[in-house]
């Protein structure tokens, strides 16, 4: 069953035209130009169904979730949830600075559907799940940005949503928060809550969503399985970008090269280079760059995939993990340390790579820059290690 319909969606802006003023006097609005955010957009969403939204900044995402909550009405073509919606957009953003936390989330709760009553005797676990019970009762003003979304994906999570739209739910707070805000969100998937994720961070989306939409420019570029999709976007994202010469015959190299990646090592327990580990035990990758200018922070990925092309069986990044590099400048390294190599025995290819912030592009990327194999004493599965990155 159905619970998001939605047919030949599109979203209209008017903005004023260039050299002109909005608005002129009143009434008169003045010349305008239009823009459309979303064209001609359908697709369904089942009950139950994790459903992605992957695309570039600005490719329609965060205006596809609005309409979806019903914060504004699509300019032509219908929308149908059938389902009570938890808007989570960019979290927190309704709150309001003068109010205490206390009175953001019980008012936010309120409006998601819940009695005052309800509300007041949630409050608690909301404060605990957002780890803000000696900070509720000071302004929202007073609060960082990491505890403004903690608290805003706590309330969205208290409210027994039915259907929950998420925007980059990555941003929130520090690596175990992030963690234990994905197991409260499949403990939902479990509960048969319907999701739609809007996400930068791919291997997220390939690990929580069943189908996923690809827009660009407000159209749809591709919709199925969300492996299929991720791998659809990836690619073109690689494509957009100018192919570069790489050391290794294997490898495949693109990025725009604000920042090379100039080596990777993968190192065993003992910190030696290695080209076979055993199943089970600790491993590093060592990727060595160069910042040719100052970047104010970027995101380094390591991936690996079997030799006979199965899906990535490890995906991690700095941005998933909550780790912020902060600012790249001359020469550097950063190391993915794995506590336990959880890897099935096999050959691999090991990917890297670093984008910018922002996800939009790619200014170093090495496909199957090292080879590697994985040797068994005991079974083996998918990478969930516990892990952590470090700079130097």
């Amino acid at each position: 069953m159905s619970v998001i319909e939605v047919r030949d969606v599109g979203k209209r802006y008017r903005r004023a035209a260039i050299g002109e003023r909005r608005l002129r006097s009143i009434g008169d609005w003045g010349p305008s130009t239009d823009r459309w955010a979303l064209k001609n957009v359908s697709f369904r969403v089942s009950a139950g169904e994790t459903f992605g939204l992957v695309g570039r900044n600005g490719s329609g995402k965060s205006t596809l979730l609005r309409v979806l909550a019903g914060v504004t009405r699509p300019t032509r073509g219908t929308v149908s949830v059938s389902r009570r919606v938890s808007g989570l957009l960019t979290l927190g953003e309704a709150f309001h600075p003068l109010l205490s936390g206390a009175e953001n989330a019980t008012t936010q709760a309120v409006l998601a559907g819940l009695t005052s009553r309800q509300a007041r005797e949630r409050l608690a676990d909301i404060a605990v799940f957002a780890e803000l019970e000696d900070h509720m009762d000071q302004p929202l003003r007073t609060f960082s940005d990491g505890m403004r979304l903690r608290l805003g994906f706590a309330v969205a999570i208290h409210v027994d949503p039915e259907v929950l739209l998420i925007d980059e739910i990555l941003s929130v707070g520090d690596l175990r928060f992030q963690q234990k805000c994905l197991d409260h969100l499949q403990a939902l998937q479990a509960d048969g809550v319907t999701i739609v994720l809007a996400s930068h961070d791919l291997s997220q989306v390939r690990k929580l969503c069943t189908r996923a939409i690809w827009l660009g420019e407000g159209r749809v570029r591709d919709l199925g399985p969300a492996a299929q999709v991720a791998d659809s976007y990836e690619k073109a994202m690689s494509e957009a970008v100018p192919r570069r010469a790489s050391s290794n015959n294997n490898s495949h190299r693109f990025g725009s090269g604000e920042v090379d990646i100039v080596g990777a090592r993968l190192l065993d327990g003992k910190g030696r280079e290695t080209s076979g580990l055993v199943l089970g035990s600790p491993a590093t990758v060592e990727i060595r760059f160069v910042a040719r200018r100052p970047v104010p922070d970027a995101i380094f990925g390591v991936s690996a995939r079997s030799t006979e092309g199965a899906a990535a069986a490890l995906d991690l990044s700095t941005a998933g993990d909550g780790h912020t590099v902060g600012r790249l400048e001359g020469d550097g390294a950063i190391h993915l340390h794995l506590e336990r190599l959880d890897l099935s025995p096999g050959s691999y290819w090991l990917d890297v790579g670093v984008y910018e912030a922002n996800w939009d592009r790619p200014y170093d990327y090495h496909w199957q820059m090292l080879a590697f194999d994985v040797s068994a004493t005991t079974n083996g599965s998918s990478m969930k290690a516990h892990h952590r990155w470090s700079m130097e």
